[in-house]
């Protein structure tokens, strides 16, 4: 075993190199052309934004744990965002810098934020037309506070696709408890990978789901925890290749009145038999401070949760 761990860290350290050949060939292929218009307005210096902030502190994260593969892998992926960011601002269109960086990225994201909604007429009505509806509508009521611009950005997706929606509807019923929103909206985005939408369909949903948080131009904490689940979720449906890193929340009811609890008020829960007994497993989870937020949830209902890397299959051994 010692062996093996040793091959895989020695792999892990030699595709830093595919990092950096990807990363290279990807800015070589915009910089001969950092000049053009047409390749500048087709680079979204907002995406670019969001993706950095999430490198930032994975290099942060990495650096911390003396982890310096992936810090170094971060680190190069955070690199290509700043330079897209800089084409995306025009720096390199002629007569555009002499106007001064805050200026360029101003007028940027002024002109992205007009047209997000043409992204909605692009977006041909989908089979799971409701369920997008549904999932765009509790993004912009994650933080429990609707921006005009948010609403205005749904409702035209809504009218272009025929959709009855009412937010008086939305918010009667709606629950005042970060976690339980949470578990919802991604329960929903779970239910709705599960209908086999057309991968590209599901591309461009992040990228919508992306113009909505940043539409006002504010990224709330409740907005960054989502993100940082459903940038994870989304694109592995898309590659269709497994993402690393899944925290499972594990909760272990201590009594039977606790293992009522879960199974009327908890069914998103999976139960696992363990050792004499049994527990209850979540799916898994791409992003820790999602995973935690669940588990405090579950928590404030008095029971025993933990966060873990550990998969279903090797549950059992915590137990022994």
């Amino acid at each position: 075993m010692e062996v093996f761990q040793k091959a895989v860290s020695i792999l892990a350290f030699l595709s830093i190199g595919f990092s950096l050949t990807e990363a290279y060939l990807k800015a070589n292929q915009i910089w001969k052309r950092k000049h053009e218009r047409l390749v500048v307005e087709s680079i979204s210096v907002t995406a670019q934004l969001v993706s950095l902030f999430p490198l930032s502190i994975f290099s942060l994260n990495y650096l911390f744990q003396r982890q310096y593969v992936g810090l170094i892998d971060s680190t190069i992926f955070a690199t290509l965002a700043v330079f897209n960011i800089i084409v995306g601002m025009s720096f390199w269109v002629p007569g555009e810098r002499k106007k001064g960086f805050w200026t360029l990225i101003k007028e940027t994201l002024n002109l992205e934020r007009k047209e997000a909604g043409n992204l909605a007429n692009s977006f041909f009505k989908p089979s799971g037309a409701k369920k997008i509806i549904n999932i765009l509508s509790q993004v912009a009521m994650i933080d429990e506070v609707i921006d005009p611009r948010e609403k205005q950005f749904i409702q035209s997706f809504a009218d272009h696709w025929d959709i009855n929606f009412s937010w008086d509807d939305l918010t009667t019923n709606r629950i005042t408890d970060t976690s339980v929103n949470l578990i919802k909206l991604r329960q929903d985005v779970t239910d709705y990978l599960a209908t086999s939408p057309p991968q590209k369909q599901v591309s461009e949903l992040k990228d919508i789901i992306n113009a909505l948080v940043n539409i006002d131009e504010e990224v709330s904490e409740q907005e960054r925890l989502i993100m940082g689940e459903l940038d994870g979720l989304l694109p592995e449906y898309i590659t269709q290749q497994s993402n690393a890193a899944r925290y499972h929340v594990i909760v272990v009811p201590q009594n039977e009145r606790q293992v009522q609890v879960v199974t009327t008020s908890l069914p998103e829960l999976i139960r696992y038999e363990v050792g004499e007994g049994f527990a209850y497993h979540t799916d898994p989870f791409y992003s820790k401070e999602y995973a935690d937020i669940i588990s405090d949830g579950y928590r404030s209902f008095n029971l025993f949760s933990i966060v873990t890397l550990t998969l279903p299959s090797q549950i059992n051994s915590m137990f022994d």
